[in-house]
């Protein structure tokens, strides 16, 4: 075999031949070039391993440089100094790279179980919904390529550390949350052998305290008179039942029972996977009853959106929507999230009225379809001041003993009991 100093010119030399041609590298004898008659430009590796001539490709000259080559010839026979066959390890790479589990196939057959359940009525198709967009747009990007199987603890560390620097940590806290379900779903189906999530911890959060004053409620009201009314009816609605913003959207007609003037939200859509009951106010059924009477024969929902593939209104509440409109033009938008009015607060809001009103939380509770009460204490407890406020000015309203006062009470003791108050001296 000719040997030849590889450089880019001495290449494009041989491949200008037309002709196959194999020759080596004089620097390095065991590195070879081959040209074929059909035009192929390969760098191979020639060498004896344990008695038997091995041929190793590194590349084509199309793909990569001399100095490549020559960088890859040294690093194979390095490993064959070990006593490794080059090729035996890429054949074990290539192997593994084919049969790897990526985060992705996980959240796959997570999903797939979580399909199962939204039939059998224990998940809602929401859910769904939120940990799909989740996974797209935070978690799945953490684990790149990773062969969820090979991750070592060190690794899981580095993801929670990446997490936590590059998000908020609300969304920190989400993601936290899906990372650490998926994986105990995974180790519990044996897909895996150990959760390195499991003892990760999440920010510590301040619960969203943000309700709507009277006089917001106002500017907001009057806000919308400028926009279509399905939007006023949907936020009047949301107001008047304090449930949350899916169930108010996807309001069905067969839901609606005008008779009993009741709401029967099903377990499917509740996020206590319960069924719930909404008595009615006469206001919120004067609104069901003339969208009745407008509605197409036919129709299912109460907010129907005829372009919307579900059906009904959805409202993502970003740029665009009918929510970042009309909480502008209130003078309700921030730019900070904490100040900004947000859907949900017209839930908080109704539900601190009635604690203003005296309701017990137990009755505020079944309104809302909380699990537990503790829920319904802990995020609107501490909005009903009322009893708190009484009991403060009762103190100061009462009259102060003076230390005159105390010394003629002393006095009119006898010495047994000032004995006995004193505890014996």
């Amino acid at each position: 075999m000719e040997r030849v100093k590889f450089t880019k010119k001495s290449i494009e030399a041989l491949i200008n031949k037309g002709v196959a041609v194999w020759c080596s590298d004089s620097e390095i004898k065991e590195l070879c070039f081959q040209t074929t008659s059909k035009g192929g430009q390969f760098f191979k590796l020639i060498k004896k391993f344990e008695g038997k001539k091995v041929t190793v490709s590194l590349g084509s000259f199309e793909s990569m440089t001399v100095e490549k080559a020559r960088t890859a010839a040294l690093d194979n026979l390095e490993l064959m100094r070990k006593g490794v066959n080059p090729n035996t390890q890429k054949a074990a790479k290539k192997a593994r790279r084919l049969s790897s589990f990526t985060f992705a196939d996980l959240f796959m057959v997570y999903k797939a179980d979580f399909n199962v359940r939204i039939k059998a009525g224990e998940r809602r198709p929401k859910s769904l919904e939120d940990a799909e967009s989740i996974f797209k747009l935070h978690t799945n990007p953490l684990f790149k390529k990773k062969d969820v199987r090979e991750l070592t603890n060190d690794e899981a560390r580095k993801i929670i550390a990446d997490l936590k620097t590059a998000k908020t940590p609300a969304v920190s806290n989400k993601c936290l949350t899906q990372i650490k379900s998926i994986f105990n779903f995974a180790k519990k189906e044996g897909l895996i052998s150990d959760n390195h999530f499991a003892v990760a911890k999440k920010f510590a959060e301040q619960p969203r305290e943000r309700v709507l004053t009277a006089d917001e409620e106002t500017r907001l009201l009057v806000a919308l008179d400028d926009e279509p009314e399905i939007y006023k009816d949907i936020v009047l609605i949301a107001l008047m039942t304090g449930q949350r913003k899916n169930c108010v959207l996807s309001m069905q007609w067969e839901e609606v029972d005008p008779q009993q003037r009741i709401w029967a939200i099903p377990a499917s859509k509740a996020k206590s996977k319960k069924g719930l009951v909404v008595p009615l106010i006469p206001e919120a059924m004067q609104i069901l009853q003339r969208r009745s009477s407008q509605a197409e024969q036919g129709e299912k929902f109460v907010f129907p959106n005829k372009r919307s593939k579900l059906g009904y209104v959805t409202e993502k509440t970003g740029q665009g929507s009918f929510w970042r409109r009309v909480t502008k033009r209130a003078g309700l938008y921030s730019d900070n999230k904490a100040q900004r009015l947000t859907f949900h607060d017209l839930r908080r809001s109704t539900a601190t009225r009635m604690a203003r009103a005296g309701i017990e939380l137990a009755i505020i509770q079944k309104a809302l379809g909380h699990s537990s009460i503790a829920i319904t204490q802990r995020t609107y407890a501490h909005h009903d001041l009322s009893q708190v406020r009484a009991g403060l000015e009762h103190i100061r309203n009462e009259p102060p003993a003076t230390i005159d006062t105390l010394k003629e009470q002393l006095k009119a003791l006898t010495p047994e009991q000032r004995k006995e108050l004193l505890g014996g001296f």
